[in-house]
């Protein structure tokens, strides 16, 4: 590992400019994912990729001629290494991510546990009968005092009663994802219930001994969140609001370490999203910890003892509000190691003299350091991509334009190094979601694009999540209307400006940005050239419907809303005929966010109307479509569409769909 002081500057050397990688290293997952340090200190660990499937390492920290990292943990077949921490001292739980296809398609996830020295392997919950559930890695309190142990949230299956009294119990039981929390033995496997499930809870909270304090949850579009007092077993709703309202509620998301019977909440300002600390006896008005004059708050973080280390927040970057003005002095002496880059803290031992980070920037995928603050050095534990020159890629741009009734838009706009930012073919790329949001940062779609010569805009249009109440709401339910409307007129504004040659312009999306990218080619012929649907939906009213088995149904309902002619009218497979630039379609067939029943309607209605057009399956990948040989088909099928399309001259050609 290398190191550097903590008190001084370590410069880096850029290197001349160097090619683009190529579409096999953009597709490449990174060499480096995740890392943890164990509560002692003595050993890290991280996911590493070798011959594209992920391995779990191990490393002994600071032996100086110790034994080098070793493989603990393999990735089976069908399943994703997802993240890994240490749950003990020598003891490391790892997250898997899979797809089921047993009773319809539907996203599974399992625990793994093993020793620092490889043995001892143990698949956590699978085969238990005291607890079960589709998700099987939600750890709710890694350290809740009890030796080898952490609480888990799991579906109740049989109860201790029913186990010790063999009855035969026949057919399919549990809670339903309403969970029940477990405290689990990471050695043996042994579960313990803490807490019975509770309708309408779906998520707990503990404090920092382990006492389960909070809970949230839905029923239908009905949201309410629950707590109790320290030493209390009596539950108390603290609020109870529907689905996309404007109801200003409490939403408690963390117990204080130093006051047991107050608690960390984001409640509204303004219309904006704060992190305030609220008392559960209500004898107290709530104290405001900080706001973000310019948008919603985004997630606290907090030290291994339970106390507010800090919150994240944006303004077009990412930045941090530190509560902790210790940690505040220590992160500003890093940061300037690692100048262009955001740093953030990832885990640290039981004592916090030593601290797993994340550095990253918007032409940096990552890279993971290790933090000692006795021997006050910062040591690279690894890197996501270690052979690419960065010197290639674009950085990303915050920028604004002015939507057609004035309303400033914030959005992001990416130019290809080595050419004059004038003229350039224009990738237009909205986001998915829509309540979500473009961050500063690096994004492999991003960045392969801009390779490739295309000046990149992304926008955060109304209806994006993290910029308050009224932002929201504005396209609330108007999913074709207004945030349409918002990404046209984004476009119109980089051609204005001269950065977009007008006669080669692109729109680029996946999910809703997919969506929004049909719509483009359906209505706005004389703008955009050739439009890419990536995993979006086509038909509304087929979403809400195919939506009905999911636990939310009646709160996506509820997001896209139920006026049938307009759900008509937004829907771009009812208006095949209006097509009026070629397409190209690319979607995994265990896709289970967007069923891949969207990309074969609009395929089957271009097909019938005579639009050009090619539709791309990707066997075996889901809506993010994370595994190498798929995201380099992806890539591959884009450069020779665009490549084909934005050439200089006429228009392009497309090869139909077989």
């Amino acid at each position: 590992m290398t190191c550097a002081c903590v008190s001084g500057l370590v410069g880096t050397a850029w290197g001349e400019a160097a090619a683009a990688p190529s579409i096999a290293e953009f597709a490449a997952r990174p060499h480096i994912l995740g890392a943890s340090i164990s509560p002692d200190g003595h050993y890290l660990a991280f996911i590493e990729t070798v011959e594209g499937k992920a391995v779990a390492m191990v490393a002994t920290r600071g032996a100086a001629a110790g034994p080098a990292p070793r493989v603990v943990l393999a990735e089976p077949k069908d399943f994703d290494m997802r993240w890994c921490r240490w749950a003990t001292n020598t003891r490391l739980l790892c997250g898997f991510y899979g797809i089921s296809t047993s009773r319809g398609l539907y996203p599974v996830s399992r625990l793994v546990a093993v020793d620092a020295d490889a043995k001892n392997m143990r698949v956590l919950i699978q085969d238990s009968l005291q607890a079960q559930g589709q998700f099987q890695d939600r750890i709710v309190n890694w350290h809740p005092g009890i030796p080898d142990t952490v609480l888990i949230e799991a579906d109740e299956r049989f109860t201790e009663a029913e186990l010790a009294s063999a009855t035969q119990i026949i057919g399919n039981v549990g809670t339903h994802a309403f969970p029940a929390v477990f405290a689990l033995n990471v050695v043996t496997g042994a579960l313990t219930l803490r807490q019975h499930a509770r309708e309408p809870i779906r998520s707990w909270v503990t404090d920092v001994h382990g006492d389960v304090r909070l809970g949230y949850g839905f029923s239908g579009k009905t949201y309410s969140y629950y707590a109790r007092l320290e030493g209390n077993g009596e539950w108390r709703r603290l609020a109870k609001f529907e689905a996309f309202t404007h109801e200003n509620s409490f939403e408690p998301i963390a117990i204080s370490a130093d006051e047991p019977d107050r608690a960390y909440a984001l409640g509204k300002i303004e219309g904006r999203k704060a992190l305030w600390l609220i008392d559960l006896t209500d004898r107290q008005d709530p104290t405001l910890v900080f706001e973000n004059p310019r948008g919603d708050v985004g997630s606290p973080f907090f030290a291994p003892d339970g106390r507010l280390l800090g919150v994240h927040y944006d303004t077009g970057y990412p930045l941090v509000y530190y509560t902790d003005p210790g940690t505040k002095e220590l992160m500003r002496a890093v940061e300037g190691l690692y100048p262009g880059k955001i740093v953030d803290i990832l885990d640290a031992t039981s004592a916090a003299d030593a601290y797993v980070l994340h550095t990253y920037s918007d032409i940096d995928a990552g890279g993971y350091v290790l933090l000692d603050t006795i021997a006050n050095k910062a040591s690279t534990i690894g890197v996501a991509y270690p052979k690419r020159d960065v010197s290639s890629l674009a950085p990303m741009v915050a920028t604004s334009y002015a939507a057609r009734d004035g309303k400033s838009i914030p959005a992001y706009l990416s130019l290809p190094r080595g050419v004059a930012p004038t003229h350039l073919p224009l990738i237009v790329l909205p986001h998915g979601g829509p309540i979500a949001r473009d961050f500063w940062g690096y994004w492999f779609l991003r960045e392969f694009l801009v390779s490739r010569g295309f000046a990149v805009l992304q926008m955060n249009f109304r209806g994006s999540g993290g910029y308050g109440d009224d932002w929201f709401y504005a396209a609330h339910q108007d999913w074709g209307g207004l945030t349409y409307d918002d990404v046209v007129d984004g476009t119109r504004w980089a051609i204005q400006q001269g950065v977009a040659d007008p006669s080669r312009v692109c729109i680029v999306g996946w999910s809703f940005g997919g969506y929004l990218a049909l719509l483009g080619a359906q209505r706005n012929g004389d703008l955009f050239r050739c439009a890419v649907d990536i995993a979006g939906p086509s038909d509304l009213a087929m979403l809400i419907d195919e939506g009905h088995h999911w636990i939310g149904s009646e709160v996506i309902k509820q997001q896209i809303g139920t006026d049938t002619e307009k759900l008509r009218r937004d829907s771009p497979r009812l208006h095949a005929d209006e097509f009026r630039v070629p397409v190209l379609i690319v979607q995994g067939d265990q896709d289970w966010n967007v069923p891949i029943a969207q990309s074969e309607a609009i395929d089957a209605a271009l097909k019938r109307a005579g639009k050009p057009h090619r539709f791309v399956v990707l066997p075996g990948a889901d809506h993010q479509i994370a595994h190498e040989k798929d995201r380099a088909t992806l890539l591959s099928e884009i450069d020779d569409f665009l490549g084909a399309q934005l050439a200089p001259g006429p228009g392009g050609t497309v090869a139909a769909s077989p």
